[in-house]
């Protein structure tokens, strides 16, 4: 700046001169720029614009962008260097009057030294004052001879100013003729627009269509639409199968008759295909489809190009990425609270999926499925006996490479069907299935016995009572309940323990529930019922309570139930008679087998006859082998009846000894005891007769021996008959006493009513 004590006109000249030298510096770097710029566009415009009149392409995007970056550091040189770096220098006072001297050597210096020794901090140097006035008032005087004009040089301005002038008015002319062409080719320079320069043809590029991947059988979607984008790029899933379309303007352009797609893959495999028209004219463009190879089966990236007429569509890449693929599906499952333990929580049971997996009724399942990409989501259908059910909600990680789908109530068999998306919307090519069958919770098993006990019971019976109940996950309770037939009549029930095999045991005594007030004190001619009920912890939709068979016992006497019994004794009986008629029979036939020698009266006959009457004795000898064993099984059974006759009476407090002792050691152990010794010897001389068969002496022995114990057979049992017909005679005996005490007690009851009436006939 000029020192504050400088004649004034010093101050102003100095002042305009450094004003003129910044304005010079900014109108050189403008037009510096502006001739970068317009070179650089009229360049551009010749290397976008002419090879497109010669049946090329335009400048592809990369060179249009290597042009736009090589003006922009250049304007961006320009303007460090030439404008803010030349704007940056100081321009002091005594350089600028430097400057002035230069070009007017007539001041001698006197500017120079009248602005150096007039600015401030100059005190020490050695001058003297008076001298210092004068030079000053003589450079002040000179000024107006001094003409700044003569100080710059014009040439380097009027170059550039040649070459921007021509240049900006041929733009000019080029936006006043054809705007249209102006601006395109400004928006494709400038701004990487990639509108092409107008031709006879005009394509367009539509997309490419992929069949839509559902996880549901009964949506069968519309084809997607992808389309390329702005660097001309797609990606689609490996192995899929897509159609190429595209559309040429048939209004105000030539339609081509022909479409061509020209292909090279990563690999190196070039090729071209010819699309195929589709369709009519619809809203002024034609459609065009490529459905074929390269887009079946896609296996690797390309770069395709079409071309039709002169329009070309140039760069377009297709990339071939892996589609997201569920690289693992784990299962976690919570229990119902029924099957849980009190007080426990989390997760009951961690696993990978496997096929055919049957889960609890009831249980929270989730379903953990890991991808092998970052997921965008998952297309999930969950399929019933109900129909399909979709819009579930899914849980995913931050890093999108688990999904997480919860069954809250888990209780029909399901197909769960995934089809995953990555994050650009890439999908599996087909749906992940995963099937999930139910372990349904079954009602209680329940088989309830009474043991010792028939259809009728006196009143002080017990009732012994047996039971298994079995439950996959186990019996809550068990309960045997009594019930008389009488009008609100409550239940007494009883609950016994389970063992851990599911049985119990329990014997409801009618007596002590009638003396402790559970049951109504129970008369003969009334009924009582049993039943067992069994429940386990279900608790998801109503109970699970199973109800065992219904045993009605008629109550009655002591004195109806040993009729009963002896009703019994007397069938038993009849099963016995038909047993010997039987055994006699079977002891017939095998003194028949012996008496025919067997095979000696054979002798005469021909080897094949022989043969043959052999196996027609071989077979009679096995007859007899199962009539043995079915009479032992029938004897087993009278005396297990037997034993059912005993225990009854047992249990119905029945006081008769002497027909337990009778029945027991005169009828049930010796039948046990012919089971066990000749019947089951019988058995084993018939095996031994069987085997013996073609021998003719060892077969008589063996029949012989047989006979002998089929012979002592019959002998036990009919002794045994015989005592059962003592024991029947015995019976008939009591009945008569029975039968005379009955009338007894009749008389006596009739005579004291007598004698009640006439006591009441003194009183009239």
């Amino acid at each position: 700046m000029a020192s504050d004590s400088l004649d004034p006109q010093l101050n102003s000249l100095l002042n305009s001169l450094r004003a003129r030298v910044r304005r010079y510096v900014v109108f050189d770097s403008i037009l510096a720029i502006l001739a970068v710029i317009l070179s650089a566009f009229w360049i551009g415009l010749a290397l976008d614009y002419l090879p497109v009149q010669f049946g090329g392409t335009e400048m592809p995007r990369l060179a249009r962008t290597m042009l736009l970056l090589l003006v922009a550091v250049a304007v961006v040189v320009i303007a460090i260097t030439m404008v803010v770096g030349r704007l940056a220098r100081p321009l002091p006072d005594d350089s600028l009057a430097l400057l002035v001297e230069r070009h007017h050597p007539k001041l001698g210096g006197r500017l120079v030294t009248a602005v150096q020794l007039n600015e401030p901090g100059r005190q020490l140097d050695s001058h003297s004052p008076d001298l210092l006035q004068v030079v000053h008032n003589q450079a002040a005087s000179a000024i107006d001879e001094v003409d700044p004009n003569r100080i710059f040089r014009w040439q380097p301005l009027v170059r550039k100013a040649a070459l921007v002038a021509p240049l900006g008015l041929a733009a000019c002319a080029l936006f006043v003729i054809s705007p249209e062409a102006f601006g395109r080719a400004t928006s494709r320079l400038s701004l990487l627009s990639d509108d092409p320069w107008p031709r006879r043809a005009n394509l367009r590029m539509v997309g490419i269509e992929l069949p839509t991947i559902s996880a549901s059988d009964d949506q069968a979607g519309a084809p997607e639409l992808i389309e390329f984008s702005a660097d001309r790029t797609l990606r689609l899933p490996r192995g899929s199968s897509g159609t190429l379309r595209i559309a040429a303007q048939a209004d105000g352009a030539e339609l081509p008759v022909l479409c061509t797609v020209y292909y090279q893959t990563e690999s190196g495999t070039s090729g071209q295909s010819n699309m195929r028209r589709v369709g009519r004219v619809v809203e002024g463009y034609q459609s065009f489809v490529l459905d074929g190879p390269p887009l079946t089966g896609l296996s690797e990236s390309m770069t395709i190009d079409v071309r039709g007429l002169d329009d070309r569509l140039d760069g377009f890449r297709i990339e071939a990425v892996e589609p997201p693929a569920i690289t693992e599906m784990r299962l976690a499952v919570r229990y119902p609270d029924y099957l849980r333990t009190e007080g426990t929580s989390g997760i009951d049971m961690e696993a990978a999926y496997q096929s055919g997996v049957r889960l609890r009724e009831g249980s929270e399942v989730t379903l953990v499925a890991t991808s092998s990409v970052p997921l965008g989501d998952i297309d999930a259908v969950l399929r019933t006996d109900g129909g399909e059910s979709d819009n579930l909600p899914i849980n995913y990680s931050d890093d999108g490479l688990t999904a997480e789908l919860t069954l809250s109530d888990f209780g029909t068999a399901t197909t769960v069907s995934l089809v995953p998306r990555d994050t650009g919307g890439i999908s599996a090519q087909a749906p992940y299935r995963y099937f999930l069958g139910v372990v349904l919770d079954e009602p209680p098993e329940l088989d309830v016995r009474l043991k010792g006990i028939g259809t009728a019971v006196t009143p002080i019976a017990k009732i012994p009572v047996e039971a298994i109940a079995l439950d996959d996950y186990g019996v809550e309770q068990l309960a045997i309940s009594a019930t008389p037939s009488v009008d609100d009549a409550t239940p007494a029930t009883v609950t016994p323990t389970l063992n851990r095999k599911g049985e119990a045991s329990v014997v409801i005594d009618l007596r002590d529930l009638v003396a402790d007030g559970k049951l109504p004190a129970l008369v003969p001619g009334g009924a009582i019922s049993v039943i067992g009920e069994a429940s386990d912890r279900y608790n998801l939709d109503g109970e699970h309570t199973t109800r065992s068979e219904v045993y009605r016992l008629e109550v009655v006497t002591a004195d109806q139930l040993l009729g009963l019994l002896e009703r019994r004794e007397l069938a038993l009986r009849a099963r016995l008679e038909q047993t010997i008629d039987e055994t006699r029979n079977l002891r017939d036939t095998l003194d028949l087998l012996l008496r025919r020698g067997l095979v000696d009266d054979l002798s005469g006959e021909t080897e094949e006859e022989r043969t043959r009457q052999i196996q027609i004795r071989r077979l009679r000898v096995q007859q007899s082998g199962l009539q043995a064993t079915k009479t032992a099984e029938e004897l087993i059974g009278i005396a297990e009846s037997l034993d059912d006759v005993l225990l009854e009476m047992v249990n119905n407090r029945v006081d008769s000894v002497d027909r337990r002792e009778r029945i027991g050691s005169g009828v049930r152990d010796p039948l046990r005891q012919i089971v066990a010794d000749p019947l089951d010897r019988l058995k084993d001389q018939i095996k031994t007769l069987e085997e013996s068969i073609a021998d003719a002496e060892s077969a008589k022995r063996a029949a012989a021996d047989a006979v002998q114990s089929a012979e002592d057979v019959l002998l036990q049992l009919t002794a045994v008959l015989e005592k059962m017909l003592d024991l029947e005679s015995y019976n008939e005996i009591l009945d008569l006493v029975r039968d005379l005490i009955g009338d007894q007690q009749k008389l006596l009851d009739d005579t004291k009513e007598e004698r009640k009436r006439k006591v009441l006939e003194l009183f009239k």
